[in-house]
Order: structure tokens, then sequence, then C-alpha cells
């Protein structure tokens, strides 16, 4: 559990793709369970995988520990991607409509996918593994969740989802539910076996512009907290969090959404946007769960509630570069990575 000391990596971890055009700008952030390694997608067809004992080198105007691409789509980006829980493998998904499989080796992963899936009819948006492994999720732009045996590479189930895209999903830590998140502002709590819709929770965070940019409305991420009692949603500039049993409101962080990541072991939060990033603990004792009531304004449209502050208390503020996503604990939640737009990503050791 972080007693308050948060202090960044003296490491940055840097990546190009050879050619001459901008930084890859980071998208999602994960940790290989064995601590060794961090992965990103980045704004390329393959994903940035760094050895965290790396040596820094010297590249052009700027100094980090490069890293190499991996698990390549012939066609797009790697729009969303997840590591084994028992960190065998690597999926991939992305906006070639495909979801792949590659096997871990050590090092990294194979140079050839196991498995290479015609997953959605639209591109591949998130991918999750089941705590076992045996299972995958997926949503895409079809706005359908799917569910794949994963040592098979064959489906299982599928299901309409969203009325909008969904953006982001995860499988509760003990496996029995599938969260999704959309571009409508609707989370949906699924049976993680029959894909039998559960509980909605109805945000009315979204807008008219849904497909463009994942911060102009709705659901852009989400997680769920280290004992599953806790859903956090991250809009485009707050972020909310409820009760996954019963859907019921706990709070609001102003000022700080688009992204989120939850401690694996701990009640630890990292929440913010791109520039403007909050790591904070909390004591569930003091929550207060409440129904989130829709109003009616004047001209009689109804309106989403306007929650209290979330009732956490910071460990430190984070700060990041400008249109950057992804952030991630390590299993042992002692390291947060965070991407940025400037192709690389920075480790924090939380202590």
């Amino acid at each position: 559990m972080a007693d308050g000391k948060v202090t960044k990596s003296d490491k940055s971890y840097i990546v190009t793709d050879g050619e001459k055009r901008g930084p890859l700008t980071m998208s999602r952030v994960r940790f290989h369970p064995a601590g060794r390694h961090v992965l990103a997608a980045c704004a390329d067809r393959r994903l940035a995988l760094w050895d965290l004992d790396g040596e820094p080198v010297k590249e052009k105007n700027r100094e980090g520990v490069p890293g190499k691409l991996v698990c390549p789509h012939e066609l797009g980006w790697i729009r969303g991607f997840d590591v084994h829980p028992r960190g065998e493998a690597i999926a991939t998904g992305g906006s070639d409509r495909r979801w792949r499989l590659w096997k871990w080796d050590g090092e990294g992963p194979t140079e050839s996918p196991v498995g290479d899936i015609a997953a959605h009819d639209g591109w591949v948006e998130g991918v999750a593994f089941s705590p076992d492994g045996a299972r995958l999720a997926t949503v895409g732009a079809d706005r359908q969740l799917k569910l794949w045996d994963a040592a098979r590479l064959t489906p299982i189930k599928a299901v309409s989802a969203h009325s909008g895209i969904p953006r982001d999903l995860s499988f509760s830590r003990d496996g029995k539910w599938i969260v999704t998140g959309g571009e409508d502002g609707v989370a949906i709590v699924w049976n993680a076996m029959t894909l039998e819709e559960v509980r909605r929770i109805e945000t009315g965070q979204t807008s008219d512009q849904q497909g463009q940019h994942p911060s102009l409305g709705g659901i852009i991420r989400l997680a769920l907290s280290h004992d599953d009692r806790w859903l956090v949603l991250a809009f485009a500039r707050l972020s909310h969090v409820y009760e996954l049993a019963t859907g019921m409101a706990i709070g609001e962080f102003k000022q700080f959404g688009a992204d989120v990541a939850t401690g694996n072991t701990s009640p630890l939060l990292a929440v913010g946007s791109s520039n403007n990033m909050t790591l904070q603990t909390y004591d569930s004792g003091q929550f207060k769960p409440q129904s989130a009531e829709w109003k009616k304004n004047p001209n009689g449209k109804l309106t989403p509630p306007s929650l209290p502050p979330f009732p956490g208390r910071e460990i430190a503020p984070i700060k990041r570069s400008d249109f950057a996503f992804g952030v991630a604990f390590s299993s042992d939640d002692k390291r947060l990575a965070t991407g940025s737009a400037n192709g690389s990503v920075e480790v924090w050791n939380v202590e």
C-alpha cells in the first residue's frame, strides 16, 4: 500500500519506427507480469516493447532506453491489446478487423502469431484475457462484444453491446463479469460465461460527435478495483466511480478524465487527462453509494446527474505531455507506467 512517496525513474523508454514521421503517440500501456518488460500500443501497426533494465542511449536529440516494435498487423494500427495473466502470450486487436495471438518466448513475443482471427466487422477496439487465461473478450466498431476460446482460437458467443462504439472492456478479477464502456456513455456489466446483460449504468456523458476522436464523447477507458467492488469510468474531462454490484454512484473527479488505471493488489487509482493526472488512494469505508438521479431541465430534457467529489486522498500529481494515453500499474503496484505523445513511456516508483 502506497504511503505517499512517488518518484520518477531516471530512465525514459523511447521508440521510433525508423521512418521520417512524427513520434509514435502511446495509447495503451501494460506491464508483463514477470516484471521485466513494459509494452505499449502506439501510433503504429505494431506494439512497442522495452526491457525495463535496458541501458539508455542518445538518439537524435533525446535519450532513453530504446524499444523495439513487435506483433505486426499488416494494415492499420493496433488499437487494443492485453497480456496473458501468466505472461504466456500477447493478444492484439487492430483496425484491420483482426485479433492475433502471440506466444511469449521469455524476452518478448514470437515473430509470427500462433493465431490470426477475423474478429469484427470494423476495427477491434478492445481486447481482454479472462483471469485464468482460458478466454478472450473483444469489442469492435461493429458495436459487438465477442467471447473466444483462447486456446482453440474459436468463437464462443457474440452479442450486440452498445449503440455507440465500445471503447474499452475488462474482466472482473474473479472472472465472473465482463464490463464494457462505449461512446454512448453506457457501462454494461455482462455475465462472463453467457454474455447475458446483468446491469447497465447510464452516465449521460456522451456527445453527437461519436467515432471521430476518443475525447469527443462517452466512456474512453474503464477499470475495476483490486477487489472488484468499484468501477471507474474515464470520460473526456472527468471520471466517475460506481459500485459494481449495484450501479450506485460513489463520486467523481472533475478535470481528471480520459485515462484510468487501478491497483492490482491495493486501493490505488491513477486517473486523469494527458497532461493532468492524479495518483490517489482511498478508504472504501468512507464511501456512501447513492442513486444517480437524472433531472429535467426547463425544456423538459433529461440531464445526467452531478456526483459528489470522490472521497480519496491524493498521493501525488503526475505530469505528462499533451495528447497521450496509456497508464498501468505493475502486478505488485510498485510501479506505474504512463504513455506520452513524444513516443515514450515514463515509469514511476510508488512506495
